[in-house]
């Protein structure tokens, strides 16, 4: 397996999710993500994609910010290189992700549930919080001015559609 290069390209297709692809190689590379991969409870048939694998396309979805299981299909499902990078031939569609969740009973969802405590125990500051205080999350969701030039700027202010800048 090479490692991840930056620069310019002669290939026909480029991706724009150049982060998630670090992310996702680096995960990898690591063994974060094979206690997903191998989930066992839920119930299904592998054709393409096991459920695990579907397990960590919806993962994949939410860290690329999108708010719904369609945008898989539209937006990174077409993107080899975000596939590759993590490892994969491409992502599952969206459908048979939504069978996936379908198919989750109550021991799956324990299983995924002890999975994502034990990330989290792992990879987060989490384990040394006093719980005998409350846990604070601080949430930010005031907009951050941006110029005329940047890509798809808008004017405005968050929650109001308003004409997308041109320049």
């Amino acid at each position: 397996m090479m490692k991840p290069e930056f620069g310019f390209t002669q290939n026909t297709f480029n991706t724009q999710f150049a982060p998630l692809c670090v992310v996702g190689d680096h995960l990898k590379r690591l063994h974060v993500m094979d206690s997903l991969l191998n989930i066992s409870q839920i119930k299904q048939k592998n054709r393409t994609h096991t459920p695990g694998e579907k397990l960590l396309d919806a993962f994949l979805l939410i860290l690329a910010g999108y708010p719904s299981l369609n945008a898989l299909n539209t937006h990174l499902r077409p993107d080899p290189v975000l596939a590759a990078a993590w490892h994969r031939t491409a992502l599952a569609e969206q459908s048979t992700i939504s069978r996936t969740f379908d198919q989750m009973d109550e021991s799956a969802l324990l299983e995924l549930r002890t999975l994502s405590w034990d990330f989290w125990h792992q990879h987060s500051r989490l384990k040394y919080h006093d719980w005998r205080q409350p846990l604070v999350v601080d949430l930010d969701l005031s907009p951050l001015p941006a110029s005329a030039a940047a890509e798809l700027s808008t004017k405005g202010y968050m929650g109001e559609k308003t004409k997308q800048v041109v320049n």
